[in-house]
């Protein structure tokens, strides 16, 4: 979105419900409890009271930013305020069917609005066992062969095997859920179990963050 203003309004604290779902769906059931900012990895929690919370979660649904539904049926979906609190109540766990809530193209157009994110530096790497293979998604072949290198060196128990490096041009390119980009690419390979060298891995430089969080500290 290039556009100066967004395109529906939205306070700190739903900028922070639409962060927390920008790269894949979350069980409502992890919004709720002490200790939320580490569990979805936030520089913060929410700080809502529960009802304050699916307030939120209710309006952001009502304008068409979030949709909410049952992680096993897409079908089943929440509106009400009655509907939210019982799913937050029920706190039923992910895996089970819980709800969860993802962001619609809109909610994905009005949090790019306030964290202006370079999709040129956005990485998605996924791990996978039987078979023991890894997937790097990126904007470009040098920007996943970087990837591939950190993980070479970063000290975890995924060893690379380089002989199985392959790689295509994906046109177009599902960076997330919502978001399609023009082009991007893939690149898989295969790994081994090696012991994890805990020094190196503490002592890798942090990655710099594809997006901005300045709206949510002010």
């Amino acid at each position: 979105m290039t556009s100066s203003s967004p395109l529906i309004p939205i306070d700190k604290d739903e900028l922070w419900l639409l962060e927390v779902v920008v790269e894949a769906g979350t069980p409502l059931s992890m919004l709720v409890g002490p200790e939320v900012a580490l569990a979805l990895n936030m520089p913060r929690s929410h700080g809502l009271s529960l009802g304050a919370l699916c307030e939120k979660l209710v309006s952001l649904s009502e304008r068409g930013l979030i949709r909410i539904h049952r992680a096993q049926d897409e079908g089943e979906v929440l509106r009400s305020h009655l509907e939210v609190a019982r799913a937050l109540a029920e706190r039923e766990p992910f895996d089970l069917g819980g709800f969860v809530y993802r962001l619609t193209d809109r909610g994905g157009a009005s949090w790019e609005h306030y964290a202006r994110p370079d999709w040129s530096r956005f990485i998605n790497a996924s791990w996978s066992t039987e078979p023991n293979a890894c997937v790097i998604e990126a904007s470009s072949q040098d920007v996943a062969e970087e990837a591939y290198q950190r993980h070479e060196g970063d000290g975890s128990e995924f060893q690379p095997i380089p002989a199985s490096k392959h790689g295509e041009v994906l046109v177009p390119w599902r960076a997330t859920y919502w978001k399609v980009l023009p082009t991007g690419y893939r690149l898989r390979y295969d790994w081994v179990p090696r012991p994890r060298d805990v020094r190196r891995m503490m002592s890798q430089p942090k990655q710099g963050r594809w997006y901005s969080r300045l709206a949510l500290d002010r």
